[in-house]
């Protein structure tokens, strides 16, 4: 009679030598071997998700500080806020520089503030730093103007030594001051070529809050982030403005007309309606449905409830659920046109 044939399941806890090789074992009297070898099922590799790369000139910011005193216009989605507190607001970008906001007010503040009120006065501060004048540093495009009763200066660092200025090329300043308080802007550019666009951003620089400074403040009167302005910036908060119209843009939501709230346009301002950094609107690809996004003040865009959208190229944009949405590089003015 044929002996049976007894097959032993190996535990996982053996030797990997022994789960992949032949095991033979004896028997009574025959000793019939059996080799078993077991031939492990290689497992799918997983295909990694595509990691989206935002291009930089695919959105742009305004932003808002929490506290909202002041905004302004980041060059491009590469910049986020590093500091939001009272007083000191900081910028960044990896490969462009960095912005640095600081505000003084009272007689405290304004006993120890050293301002670049002359040319001598600006080369002096920048000595301060154990910098050298026509060495290490030299003074560009300086100017002092009285601007509605404020003092503005204004002038760029060009560093001829870049290892002792931590790798930057230029420092744009600029003061806003009078007697009662002041705010200073620096810009430290790393390339000639991030220079524009940080000049750019420090002069859409707005005054949003309570300040004897806001008249002097070029982006306050410009719609850029100042009383008309803010409203895109705050994003879904609809807060900090002195123009009540833009609490539509969370309170009543958008509708082409804003019959019946008396809100016109969502709120938007002219400049805001026509500007794609301030506005955008979107399509669904799904049914064609329009939507209106803002930017708020971390870098996103984000609609009227405070849904997320991220734009990984030109023209793609998806939601925080994954939905997606096409842009046509159009601003909100196409969403209120009204329907014939």
């Amino acid at each position: 009679m044929r002996n049976r044939k007894t097959f032993t399941i190996i535990a996982l806890t053996l030797t990997m030598s022994c789960a992949f090789s032949a095991c033979i074992f004896d028997k009574d009297e025959d000793k019939e071997d059996i080799a078993v070898e077991v031939t492990p099922t290689p497992e799918p590799t997983a295909t990694p998700e595509p990691t989206p790369t935002i291009a930089p000139d695919a959105q742009t910011s305004i932003y808002q500080s929490r506290d909202k005193a002041i905004s302004m216009k980041l060059p491009d989605a590469t910049w986020a806020n590093k500091t939001d507190e009272a007083g000191m607001y900081s910028f960044e970008s990896p490969e462009q520089g960095r912005i640095l906001i600081t505000h003084g007010a009272g007689e405290e503040d304004m006993s120890v503030a050293v301002l670049p009120s002359t040319l001598d006065m600006a080369v002096t501060l920048e000595q301060a730093s154990d910098l050298v004048q026509g060495t290490d540093f030299e003074i560009q495009d300086y100017s002092a103007v009285d601007a509605n009763g404020v003092n503005v200066y204004s002038y760029v660092t060009k560093m001829l030594n870049t290892e002792k200025s931590n790798g930057y090329a230029y420092v744009v300043n600029k003061v806003f001051a009078n007697a009662d308080e002041y705010y200073t802007i620096v810009g430290s550019a790393k390339t000639e070529e991030a220079l524009a666009g940080i000049r750019e951003a420090i002069e859409s620089f707005a005054i949003v809050g309570d300040s004897s400074l806001k008249s002097a403040a070029p982006g306050s009167a410009s719609g850029a982030g100042g009383e008309a302005g803010t409203g895109s910036s705050t994003g879904t908060e609809g807060e900090g403005t002195e123009d009540e119209g833009t609490e539509g843009q969370s309170g009543e939501g958008q509708t082409s007309g804003g019959s019946g709230s008396g809100i016109v346009n969502g709120g938007f301002s002219d400049a805001q309606l026509t500007d794609t950094s301030q506005t955008r609107t979107i399509y669904r690809n799904s049914d064609g449905s329009p939507l209106v996004i803002t930017p708020d003040g971390n870098g996103n865009w984000v609609d009227v409830n405070g849904n997320t959208y991220e734009f990984v190229n030109d023209e793609d944009v998806y939601d925080q659920d994954g939905v997606d949405y096409y842009y046509h590089g159009e601003a909100a003015d196409v969403y209120y046109m009204p329907v014939e």
